[in-house]
């Protein structure tokens, strides 16, 4: 700043030396006046050209101080907030430990040290421990389901996670219900392992081994839920007719397939489009968009062949469905860009439709495989534990998943309220998974008869269109 005063006060000044040398060898002609005015003109603006310059360098200078330190005052006062409450929550959160860790001290001299009797007390539930004076709404929020579904679900695990439990031979040293708190809040939360041991008072390994002892009793006691497809010939035909109302597509559909990719950190598996570790998710739909099968890979098994490619499977043990005066095979839509081979039981929509019963048979299959996508977003809003990438090996993700999947079925089947605003974190589209190698091989014409079969339900769509 103080240079550019120096040099406008410099020009300045030769400006004036100018004018009085000027006026000495000016002869007094009318040119005298003109020059001087003009000369006298330049001069004022000059010297509104240097306010403005000082004036408008200054102000910028001052807002940007005032701006700089508004700043940096909201950022020391928001982190001075944040502490703050963070100080607050774990210092009510040790005070309630405290005095629950007495009262179970309490408890266990009362009952003469039988710790494994206190530990599976069925009538004492633990939640109000973890979650204190937490109404029925807040309860909701943080577990996913109702208290009424938490207590009738510990009463119905309880037996599988006990002998589960005396199975192992190593005990958990809590209860079975504060087990399957710490379980569901894990699901639903989606907080890290190691988060969820310190709000839990449990060390990482014990909670891991709660995790597996939960998931394995739900998969013993309600694996029912998660019923493989096809169970039985009344069962698809169920899941045909629900698809055909659904739908336009003639009774012969017993399935939709998807397939999406889950982060990993604890595992050296195959690579997405955004780099990360992941693991490969395959899942069978029904008509009511319940989940009847998955099967995980990674790693070694991510080179696994597609779900039904191979002859014979369940598919194709099925009897064949009378439409229109001929017989065709039960079959599932399968998501395309995703290498599944085309097959009598095995369809997908056309690549390049041309006529116009292709393009029905597309906007057919394009709406039925939009459940794909709606099963799996109601799936990770129930449980928020698949948002974060895993911390934990493929084993135990994979147990869990299936777990989940299978609590996921049951919760839909009683209807148990799903909060749309549990959906506002999840964006399907990231976990999409990227196409396995093209590596079936046609046997015995099974493309060719894939192609007829698609063409005459094409042809039959288009016909029977409203």
């Amino acid at each position: 700043m103080e240079k550019e005063l120096e040099l406008i006060n410099s020009n300045l000044s030769n400006a004036l030396a100018k004018l009085v040398e000027t006026k000495k060898n000016q002869n007094k002609d009318d040119d005298w006046r003109n020059r001087k005015e003009r000369i006298a003109r330049l001069l004022w603006l000059h010297i509104q050209h240097v306010q403005l310059t000082v004036i408008t360098h200054r102000r910028r200078s001052q807002q940007r101080s005032r701006r700089r330190y508004r700043h940096l005052r909201s950022f020391f006062m928001q982190q001075m907030v944040e502490m703050q409450s963070n100080y607050m929550q774990m210092y009510a959160m040790l005070r309630l430990k405290r005095a629950s860790l007495e009262d179970e001290e309490s408890e266990e001299s009362d009952a003469n040290d039988n710790i494994q009797q206190t530990n599976i007390t069925d009538n004492q539930i633990v939640y109000e421990d973890i979650f204190p004076e937490l109404s029925d709404e807040e309860f909701l929020n943080k577990l996913h389901i109702t208290r009424s579904t938490f207590k009738a679900l510990c009463r119905q695990l309880t037996p599988a996670m006990r002998k589960g439990g005396q199975c192992s031979g190593s005990s958990l040293e809590i209860s079975l219900d504060k087990c399957v708190a710490l379980a569901l809040y894990y699901l639903a939360s989606g907080e890290r392992i190691s988060i969820i041991s310190n709000l839990f008072s449990v060390p990482r390994l014990r909670t891991i081994k709660c995790l597996k002892l939960f998931c394995n009793a739900v998969m013993s006691t309600l694996g029912k839920a998660l019923r493989k497809l096809p169970q039985s010939e009344p069962d698809c035909g169920n899941v045909m007719v629900g698809f055909q109302k659904e739908s336009n597509m003639p009774a012969a559909l017993v399935g939709i397939l998807g397939v999406c990719s889950i982060p990993i950190r604890a595992n050296s598996g195959p690579l997405n489009y955004a780099g990360q570790s992941v693991m490969r998710m395959e899942f069978l739909l029904d008509d009511r968009m319940l989940f009847r099968e998955l099967r995980l890979g990674n790693g070694s098994r991510a080179s696994m062949m597609p779900l039904f490619s191979k002859a014979p499977n369940r598919l194709t043990d099925l009897p064949q469905i009378p439409i229109n005066g001929r017989l065709i095979s039960p079959f599932v839509l399968v998501p395309p860009q995703q290498n599944y081979p085309l097959r009598r039981w095995l369809l997908q929509r056309y690549a390049d439709p041309i006529a116009p019963h292709e393009h029905d048979f597309n906007e057919v299959a394009e709406r039925l495989q939009e459940l794909s996508d709606c099963a799996l977003h109601r799936l990770m809003s129930r449980w928020h534990f698949f948002i974060q990438p895993l911390d934990i090996r493929f084993q135990t993700a994979s147990c869990i998943i299936t777990a989940a999947a299978v609590l996921h079925n049951l919760l839909e089947q009683i209807s148990e309220p799903h909060m749309l605003e549990w959906g506002n974190a999840v964006d399907v589209s990231k976990f999409k998974s990227d196409p396995l190698p093209d590596c079936c091989e046609d046997v015995e014409g099974e493309t060719e008869k894939g192609l007829r079969v698609r063409d005459f339900l094409a042809r039959t769509i288009s016909s029977t269109e409203i």
